[in-house]
């Protein structure tokens, strides 16, 4: 894909300046113009205007108080695997967390004989959360087998699978704001619905902490049925976000988009998959505007064919006309200027 025209920087760099302030704060590191398709997991998209990632609590923070101080929205990017960025890339600034929070940590019997805590950083992936539990022979967060996200953005969006949901799970996730220290909130204080959260403005997910016990080894070979079944229906191997659409009650989205016949549709490079009706793939040279068309076309289809109007799961991320946001989504939703991605 043909690489964006690099922005001009929006922010001046005086040392006064709002960047001057950024580049002062310590264990911050700081790239102007950055390549964003890599770090998601559609592998399409333009770039940052500026990427921020920082590796302590404190330099966080720091970020938060000096974009707070001057209104700027910004977005922090996990595992990139909920997301379309744009073609055009982002103004303004991305924080990427860095290794300070991908950690994990086990506080046994916390919550009575058998029953455990565990606790992970943000920006720790769930893969890599659910082999820790099985090699510490743990049980509980099964449900969150084979979503492709990080725990920050996990409890971003509750995310989940037909075994349930982070909110059957979760104890509560720490949260940072500008001008005020990490806090950890209660699962129950988190807005935690459907693929949804409710957190307070400019809040950060930095850690989050789920309940365990022992495993049951019942509980472990469903888990590993999920996972085998997710490999044998779900194309794996091409580039994706996972499923585009939030089911409808009592239906399925990838039953809509089957019946309305749209597997194998394809825009450019991107392509309704024909083992999954709700996966949108990226065949190998798509466009962040390929996938869009293409959740556009399934929509409109649907809708038509079915009566149902799919909400999409997938966040547009950047610089997206207005026109083209507000043609796919309805208001207050699908178009992420701030929250954990």
């Amino acid at each position: 894909m043909r690489r964006p025209t690099p922005k001009s920087t929006s922010i001046s760099a005086t040392a006064s300046s709002p960047i001057g302030r950024l580049r002062a704060i310590a264990d911050l590191a700081i790239e102007e113009d950055a390549p964003l398709a890599k770090m998601t997991t559609y592998k399409v998209g333009g770039h940052a205007e500026i990427l921020l990632v920082p590796a302590t609590v404190d330099a966080l923070q720091s970020v938060l108080v000096v974009l707070a101080s001057i209104d700027a929205p910004f977005l922090v990017l996990g595992n990139g695997s909920n997301v379309l960025v744009a073609d055009a890339g982002v103004s303004g600034c991305v924080i990427k967390l860095g290794d300070a929070f991908d950690y994990v940590r086990l506080d046994r019997d916390a919550l009575g004989e058998g029953r455990h805590i565990l606790e992970a950083g943000a920006a720790m992936s769930i893969t890599r959360l659910l082999r820790v539990t099985k090699r510490e022979k743990l049980a509980g967060v099964e449900c969150l087998g084979g979503v492709p996200a990080t725990v920050g953005g996990a409890v971003r969006m509750n995310a989940g699978t037909r075994l349930g949901e982070l909110s059957d799970c979760l104890v509560d996730a720490q949260i940072l704001r500008p001008h005020v220290a990490a806090q950890w909130v209660p699962a129950a204080d988190l807005g935690l619905s459907y693929r949804r959260s409710n957190l307070p403005p400019r809040a950060i997910v930095t850690a989050a902490r789920f309940a365990c016990s022992d495993a049951d080894p019942k509980m472990r070979e469903r888990l590993e049925e999920v996972l085998a079944y997710r490999k044998s229906t779900q194309p794996l191997h091409l580039p994706s976000c996972g499923s585009v659409f939030a089911n409808p009650e009592g239906d399925s989205a990838g039953r809509l988009i089957d019946v309305a016949g749209l597997k194998g549709e394809q825009v450019g490079g991107a392509q309704i998959s024909e083992q999954h009706a709700n996966w949108i793939v990226n065949t190998g040279d798509a466009t962040a505007s390929d996938v869009l068309a293409l959740i556009h076309r399934a929509i409109e289809t649907v809708q038509r064919e079915s009566g149902v109007r799919l909400r999409p799961e997938v966040q547009l991320v950047g610089d997206w006309p207005a026109d083209v946001v507000a043609a796919t989504y309805p208001p207050g939703h699908g178009h992420t200027e701030a929250g954990h991605v």
